[in-house]
This record gives structure tokens, sequence and C-alpha cells, in this order.
């Protein structure tokens, strides 16, 4: 799998559904143009729920962030990162509300109360290449971490992210039987603009 290839062919309909009219043009993106519209943010400080997550580690913060909406917590990329789905070029958020099936008024309540993230030990990626043996072609020799999103409802979304901030870097959600599907890219907004 080229995974490298499809992050470039897609990259074209990623922005075009992101509003990056830019795409055509030699403007650059902005953080504002990859965080999510002002319009649906509102302040975690005053909306979050007590034992919300608002801040992510470290080495997660430095391209994902936790935002608070009207229609709950969302995990996304941050202001310097795009992620995306190659097929449909849609934008790679998860929000709470929809891990724990929340409709209407309920949804601005929904939270995240765990976020981890931390390097798959050699355990982790043995148990993973057994029930998943193919897998290997694409990871091995690569620095791989464990991403798991807790919502308040306990529904837990896991995923392995490869070679974090790569030049694009890939997530794949994780599953009983291996890697998953769809998989998302992510590309830092410098390595867009420097391609423009």
């Amino acid at each position: 799998m080229k995974l490298a290839s499809k992050a470039a062919a897609a990259l074209v309909g990623a922005l075009a559904f992101a509003g990056l009219s830019q795409a055509q043009s030699k403007t650059a993106v902005t953080p504002d143009q990859l965080k999510p519209p002002a319009s649906i943010l509102v302040d975690c400080a005053k909306a979050a729920p007590k034992g919300a997550v608002t801040t992510l580690p470290a080495e997660l913060a430095a391209w994902a962030a936790v935002y608070c909406t009207k229609s709950g917590q969302i995990f996304n990329a941050n202001e310097k990162y795009f992620g995306a789905f190659p097929d449909s070029g849609a934008r790679a958020t998860f929000g709470a509300a929809e891990m724990d099936n929340k409709s209407g008024a309920e949804r601005e309540k929904a939270y995240f109360k765990t976020v981890t993230y931390k390097q798959m030990d050699d355990a982790e990626y043995q148990a993973l290449l057994k029930v998943d043996p193919i897998s290997e072609k694409i990871l091995k020799g690569k620095k791989l971490y464990r991403l798991d999103l807790v919502s308040g409802g306990d529904n837990v979304l896991s995923f392995l992210v490869i070679d974090p901030l790569a030049e694009p870097f890939w997530v794949f959600p994780l599953t009983d039987k291996g890697l998953g599907s769809p998989a998302f890219f992510v590309v830092s907004a410098a390595s867009l603009n420097r391609s423009r």
C-alpha cells in the first residue's frame, strides 16, 4: 500500500472539502481555516462538563486538539495541522456526542473523559501482528503510537498513529482484527503552504 501517494492524491479533495479555496491559488492556509468554525466553538472553561478533557498530552497536542462546541466536544487536528479521510475528503473529526449516540440538546454536554496517547510497546505490536500479520508491511520500522478517545458514556475509539509528525502521517482505527478502515492522514499547514 502506497500511503504517501494516496495522501497526495487526496489532498486536493480534502482541501476543497475544508473550504480552502486557496488550493488553486498562492494564498497561504491560515490557522483559522484549520480550526472548527468560530460560530460553533464555545469556551471550554465555561462549557465543559466536570471531568471533561480540556488539554491533551504534549506529544498529542503538537498536532491535535479537543474543542468544545455547541454540539459537544470534538477531537480534531489543531490549528497547525489538517486531517482528512482520503477517499471522501471529509475532515477527520470525532465527536463525543456521536460516540455516545446523543442528539438534540443532549449533544452540547457530550465530552471526552479520557484521551490517552502513548508509544506502542513491543508486546502490543506483536499482538497486533498476530491478528493482522499483513499490517507489518506498513508498520515495520515505524514509530507507532496508540491513541484512545473515551467518551463520557465510556465508549472508546482507538487508533494507531504511524510516524507522527512525518509529512504526511497516517492514523488507522484499531479493531479486534487489527488495523481498521478508513484511515486518515494528517499534514501540517507549513507543508501545505510549502507546496504552493
